[in-house]
């Protein structure tokens, strides 16, 4: 059929294989069509290096919270009126919350990379060589948070509590830095790789714009075949009720 013919010639045209009446457009094409397939790619690499930015900012917004409520207990424990059996409850949630924060700087993965025992890596955001970004997330732990030994039945100072939020506050607030740029590296690519698809369109050229009139024009002649091939069989059918 005329129509599955200018699909045929049509699919040649976008996979690269320009008519042999301009077969100049032939290499133009093709390396458009690779710098396109890398920008795709390059657009695949940013996203999962956000995902794995995501999932490493989860964790430390929860770490967050808990060091927050470390803080109040803290503050708490610090009221002269308590008994050394109340320090002890107030310092038994306080472990179940150190307990936590451990288990997710230890636990938190991304593709079984652990986040938090130090993670430096290069992300390939863009289609070239050298187009490519350092990825890096400081190796945390209870200890380099300082509060692996924090315990309000004895002395105790809240600052060190207060170091510990700084510290995460910190390294959320470069996770987002980071995130931010691969996010401008998606939208940079996207808007490169519809340029690319749009000049590789103009370096096909003629021969595309004449394989879509073709296909359109088909595609209305098979709609007018089938428009009175429906109308003679209504007059058909009206003919035998008629005599029927």
């Amino acid at each position: 059929m005329r129509i599955e013919s200018s699909f045929r010639d049509l699919s040649a045209l976008l996979q690269g294989s320009a008519s042999t009446s301009k077969p100049a457009s032939i290499p133009i094409s093709e390396k458009m069509t690779s710098q396109e397939k890398g920008l795709e790619q390059a657009t695949a690499n940013s996203e999962d290096a956000i995902n794995l930015a995501n999932t490493a900012e989860g964790a430390l917004n929860s770490i967050s919270e808990d060091l927050g409520r470390m803080r109040e207990l803290a503050v708490q424990a610090k009221n002269g009126i308590l008994s050394d059996e109340d320090r002890g409850i107030i310092q038994e949630e306080i472990n179940g919350l150190k307990s936590g924060i451990n288990d997710a700087l230890q636990n938190t993965e991304f593709n079984s990379i652990k986040l938090f025992d130090g993670f430096n890596g290069n992300v390939q955001t863009g289609p070239n060589e050298g187009q490519g970004r350092e990825m890096v997330i400081e190796n945390t732990s209870i200890e380099s948070l300082g509060i692996a030994e924090f315990d309000v039945t004895g002395d105790f100072d809240i600052e060190d509590i207060d170091n510990a939020i700084e510290q995460v506050s910190e390294a959320r607030s470069d996770l987002g830095s980071q995130t931010n740029g691969l996010e401008s590296n998606v939208r940079f690519n996207e808007i490169a790789r519809e340029n690319t698809l749009s000049s590789r369109s103009n370096a096909i050229g003629d021969d595309f714009e004449k394989s879509i009139m073709e296909l359109r024009q088909a595609q209305l002649q098979q709609e007018i075949q089938n428009q009175t091939q429906l109308l003679k069989q209504e007059k058909e059918e009206d003919k035998l009720n008629v005599f029927g």
